[in-house]
């Protein structure tokens, strides 16, 4: 049923194609509703009856076309631009409904005018954030190279509005972008669930690694900014908890977090763009070996990580064999020394074991 309308909409658009042809106005002078007029009496032109065509003002899709038990819709899109490029709807809006299919056609009047129609998810270059979250659309996209198909994402246009849509974008939006804050969207994260604050610890201690030593000015402004999550004390995403104990001593409690999520860091430092570790290591060139990545981390980690005076109180109560030095620089040397020593052999734990299973991929492969 859906493939009828394909073919329509095909001539509509070529219909389309010679109407915007044949305009006389200056560039950049055709109005919005002036082309989803020419939209309008293209779709009647293909034989689609009035009384099948219902238009829907500010909101999405443009235009819904019903016949028995099915709903096609398509939204007009103009630029006056010589691109195929233009912002899209809002994600909350967007394939919400029971349309079977949703159809972007757009009309170029910047350059030779044009016009052109696809399927509206494969149009999704990006996911941005203004007001709300909102999706990019370029109709001239590479096949497979939609946002939805390269993230995984397509259940953006499935999921209900609430809290789990909400997960999804700032899951989505934890990447390599830059977006505005979003009053609508944003969340406490004492609301968020345990694997998402664990994944903004992971990604707090690789991407910022200066927030061991308790400096999140560069985080904070991250965390709200690009993910649309409000935190009223910062610490908490990484000492909460209190210390541990590794061997004979006492460390903090984003030390302790930092061995226990070893894994979980290897994950995120092999995900790191060649944009992100540039700009947030300062790492500068195109592709690195993984084992290359977690040693230049290690090394930020060593230079950021501190030691508080109060955690060197708590291990000279509690062991006071070991502890018998009076300068408290040889007390935070031996605790951080310690610390370090034991994340290089949980991160080299980590890397063989990936090593060892693509090892065993390959034998299985070759055999």
């Amino acid at each position: 049923m859906v493939g009828n309308y394909v073919e329509l909409l095909d001539k509509a658009t070529e219909n389309v194609q010679k109407r915007i042809a044949e305009l006389d106005a200056p560039k950049g002078k055709i109005k919005g509703t002036d082309f989803e007029k020419i939209v309008y009496d293209a779709l009647l032109s293909v034989g689609i009856e009035s009384d099948r065509i219902f238009h829907s003002i500010q909101k999405f899709p443009d235009f819904i076309i019903e016949d028995n038990k099915i709903q096609i819709g398509v939204e007009v899109k103009k630029t006056d631009a010589d691109k195929w490029d233009v912002p899209g709807g809002s994600v909350y809006e967007s394939m919400r409904n029971r349309i079977e299919e949703t159809f972007v056609l757009m009309g170029k009047f910047g350059g030779t005018p044009e016009a052109r129609i696809r399927r509206y998810e494969e149009c999704i270059s990006d996911l941005e954030v203004t007001h709300s979250p909102r999706f990019h659309l370029k109709i001239d996209l590479p096949s497979g190279e939609d946002y939805l198909t390269k993230n995984g994402a397509s259940d953006l246009l499935t999921l209900p509005k609430g809290k789990e849509l909400n997960r999804r974008i700032r899951e989505l939006l934890r990447t390599n972008k830059s977006t505005w804050y979003s009053e609508e969207t944003v969340e406490s994260f004492s609301e968020l669930s345990k694997e998402e604050k664990q994944n903004f610890f992971v990604d707090g201690v690789v991407l910022f690694p200066e927030v061991t030593g308790g400096d999140y000015s560069k985080f904070a402004p991250w965390m709200i900014y690009k993910c649309l999550v409000w935190c009223s004390n910062v610490r908490d995403v990484f000492s909460a908890g209190g210390t541990k104990e590794l061997k004979e001593f006492r460390i903090s409690a984003v030390m302790g977090r930092i061995l226990e999520r070893a894994d979980l860091i290897v994950d995120r430092i092999a995900e790191m763009t060649p944009q992100e570790i540039k700009r947030h290591w300062g790492f500068v060139g195109d592709e690195f070996p993984l084992e290359d990545r977690c040693a230049k981390w290690i090394e930020l980690i060593e230079k950021k990580i501190s030691v508080s005076d109060s955690l060197i109180q708590i291990n000279k109560d509690n062991h006071r064999d070991i502890f018998k030095w009076k300068r408290t620089t040889k007390y935070k040397y031996v605790i951080k020394t310690e610390f370090i020593r034991t994340l290089q052999e949980k991160i080299n734990d980590e890397l063989n074991k990936r090593k060892a299973g693509r090892e065993n991929h390959d034998s299985v492969s070759k055999s």
